[in-house]
C-alpha cells in the first residue's frame, strides 16, 4: 500500500526539504497541491481527508489551529506529525526522538500524534539525557548549553538577513534567556531547572553544533572522561544514526584543530565528540547534526517510517 501524504506548509524550509526527501521514498505518494488555495481551510481539510498521514510544517499558532480543525472533522483517526514547537510537551503527543530512551520507538509506532523535536533540543538531549538516566548527574544539576546553527534554522527573517548581509558573520540571539526550545529541553532532559541556553547563528546555511561543558565535581560518582566515553558508547551502541567519536580524538578535527558544525549536511546522523582533561577535571561534550536533517525533515521522515512500519532509515539520506 502506498502511503498518501499531505504536507501543510510545504513551501517553507522544512516543508521543502521534507518533500525532497519523500520524492525518493519508495512507499509514499505526496498529494498534489494547488498552492493558490494552500491557505483555504476547506481545501486543506479536503486534502486531509485523502491523506493517510499529515505533516504540519507551520508556525506554532497555525499548527494548533489546524490540529483543532483536523480533530473536529476527523477525530483522532488521522496520523499527524507536527514539525512546529506547538505540541512538543503537550499531553497526548509522543516526542519524535527515537534515540531518547529505549521505549521511545514503541511509543512512536503506536501514536497518531507525533511531535517532531527541535534541532537544538535534539543535539542537547543526545548529550544530557544519558547522563541523567545513568545518574552521572542529578536532576537538580545546573547546566549551560552553548550552540551554533546554520541560518536556515532561524526562519525567513534570519535567512534573509544572512543572505543579503556580507558584514555580519555571527551573532548570539535569545539573549534574554527565553528561547522557545528551553521548555522542551528541560522537559525531556528530566532536569528540575532549564539549562542556561546560549544559541547563536553563523553565516553558513546548514549544520549545527551543540555543546555542554561539565566539571567532574558535578558527577555523582568518581567518573572521568574515559568513563563518560564508555557510557555514551554503550548507550548508543544499537543506534545506527548516532556516532560516538573516540575520546579526545583528533580525527574529526580540521588541520587547524577546529571542529566544524557543517560536516553532516544532507544526512540524518548525530555525531558526538567527547573531550576531557583529567588534570583540570573537566569534560566537553559536543553533538553535531544537520539542523534541517536530523533536526527537522530527516527526523520527520524517520518518525513516519517508524509509525507505518517501513525500514526506519528508508529515504533519510544516510
Amino acid at each position: 500500500m502506498t502511503l498518501k501524504i499531505y504536507i501543510d506548509g510545504a513551501e517553507g524550509t522544512t516543508g521543502l526539504q521534507l518533500k525532497q526527501r519523500l520524492l525518493s521514498h519508495s512507499e509514499t505518494q505526496i498529494l498534489d497541491i494547488d498552492y493558490t488555495k494552500r491557505k483555504n481551510l476547506k481545501y486543506k481539510l479536503d486534502n486531509c481527508s485523502k491523506a493517510d498521514l499529515i505533516f504540519l510544517c507551520l508556525p506554532d499558532q497555525d499548527a494548533k489551529l489546524m490540529v483543532a480543525e483536523i480533530e473536529k472533522n476527523f477525530g483522532s483517526t488521522k496520523v499527524i506529525i507536527d514539525a512546529s514547537t506547538a505540541h512538543r510537551v503537550s499531553e497526548g503527543w509522543v516526542y519524535g526522538f527515537p534515540e531518547l530512551q529505549r521505549t521511545q520507538r514503541i511509543q512512536i509506532k503506536q501514536s497518531n500524534r507525533i511531535s517532531n523535536p527541535g534541532c537544538y533540543p535534539t543535539g542537547a538531549l543526545a548529550l544530557i539525557r544519558p547522563l541523567v538516566d545513568n545518574k552521572i548527574i542529578s536532576n537538580s544539576s545546573l547546566l549551560v548549553i552553548n550552540a551554533i546553527s546554520g541560518f536556515t534554522g532561524g526562519g525567513k527573517k534570519i535567512i534573509e538577513f544572512f543572505s543579503k548581509n556580507e558584514k555580519d558573520k555571527f551573532y548570539h540571539y535569545s539573549t534574554f534567556l527565553n528561547h522557545k526550545h528551553n521548555q522542551e529541553i528541560k522537559h525531556y532532559s528530566l532536569l528540575d531547572k532549564s539549562p542556561v541556553f546560549c544559541p547563536s547563528v553563523g553565516s553558513f546555511p546548514q549544520g549545527m553544533a551543540v555543546s555542554v561543558p561539565l566539571h567532574y565535581d558535578w558527577f555523582s560518582s568518581n567518573a572521568k572522561g574515559k568513563d563518560i566515553f564508555e557510557l555514551f558508547k554503550d548507550n548508543y551502541s544499537s543506534e545506527p544514526l548516532v556516532t560516538i567519536n573516540a575520546l579526545n580524538s583528533k580525527d574529526h578535527l580540521a588541520d587547524n584543530g577546529f571542529l566544524s558544525p557543517e560536516v553532516l549536511i544532507g544526512t540524518n546522523f548525530i555525531d558526538i565528540s567527547i573531550f576531557s582533561n583529567d588534570q583540570s577535571g573537566q569534560i566537553w561534550l559536543i553533538s553535531r547534526l544537520d539542523n534541517l536533517g536530523k533536526g527537522a525533515s530527516g527526523a520527520a521522515l524517520q518518525n513516519m517510517n517508524l509509525r507505518f512500519g517501513f525500514d526506519e532509515n528508508l529515504g533519510v539520506r544516510l
